[in-house]
């Protein structure tokens, strides 16, 4: 059996009190358990930092002002002509060019969809779909014009 290390331990006979223990057997010295200073608690005051909001009365409005404007758009313009240039491109694609302006219709109807609410999901995703496909096909027509091999 391991007895423990020499150093000061809580008095089997005096729970307020520490005894020395020398490793093998309990001193004679003993000493007061120290006290810990605890700090008091402090309350902390928030006050508010950001801008102060009004509550008006009235009508209120009801606008999807997380998608930009208060009337729905269905249509998005660059998305779906980057579409139609993917198709182009992929179809009819001699020099390259569908395949160009179907990914700079793809990359501006992703970042700039003109259409709101759940259309302007479908719109990205139509918008990213066609730029996959346009460059894969300028990828092609490149290799076509500039043989890589």
């Amino acid at each position: 059996m391991t007895l423990p290390a020499a150093g000061w331990f809580p008095d089997p006979r005096d729970a307020g009190r520490l005894r020395w223990w020398d490793g093998h057997a309990w001193g004679e010295a003993t000493r007061a358990v120290p006290t810990r200073h605890v700090e008091p608690v402090l309350p902390i005051v928030v006050a508010p930092t950001g801008p102060a909001f009004s509550v008006r009365t009235g009508t209120v409005e009801h606008r999807a002002w997380a998608y930009g404007a208060s009337t729905s758009r269905k249509l998005c313009a660059f998305a779906i002509s980057a579409v139609l240039l993917a198709v182009a491109s992929l179809l009819l694609n001699p020099y390259g060019v569908f395949s160009v302006l179907a990914v700079v219709a793809g990359v501006i109807g992703i970042v700039r969809p003109a259409a709101t609410g759940r259309w302007r999901v479908l719109a990205r995703s139509l918008a990213a779909s066609a730029l996959v496909l346009a460059v894969a096909t300028g990828i092609i027509a490149a290799d076509v014009h500039f043989p890589l091999a």
